[in-house]
């Protein structure tokens, strides 16, 4: 069965990241510690590496998205697995201006 990667915490203070670049592609095999993607935190580019085997089925987000941890990145399952139409549209963190904010008001009675 398909599983849903999120974008991991890749240090202790990361609030959130910005995925530079993917090293794997859609289609690609894929191996417990091969590395996926390359992130930008606040402090370093990070490696983001697998922690699954399988094909990438599906990549999420596109590359200069910002975006917070656990946010889906991308499928990871067996070769010619029908995800259809699988996965949440990820959560970006608002500052490559694709994430819709929300405005919250009090009302004081």
């Amino acid at each position: 069965m398909a599983k849903i990667i999120g974008l991991p915490k890749l240090s202790p203070t990361m609030e959130e990241g910005t995925l530079v670049a993917w090293i794997k592609k859609e289609g690609d095999e894929v191996e417990v510690d091969d590395l996926l993607a390359e992130v930008e935190t606040d402090k370093a580019t990070m490696e983001f590496r697998s922690f699954d085997r399988g094909v990438l089925l599906k990549i999420l987000v596109k590359e200069g998205e910002t975006l917070e941890p656990d946010v889906p990145v991308a499928i990871i399952g067996k070769a010619g697995e029908d995800i259809g139409a699988r996965g949440p549209r990820p959560r970006t963190s608002g500052r490559s201006g694709s994430r819709a904010r929300t405005t919250s008001s009090s009302t004081g009675t």
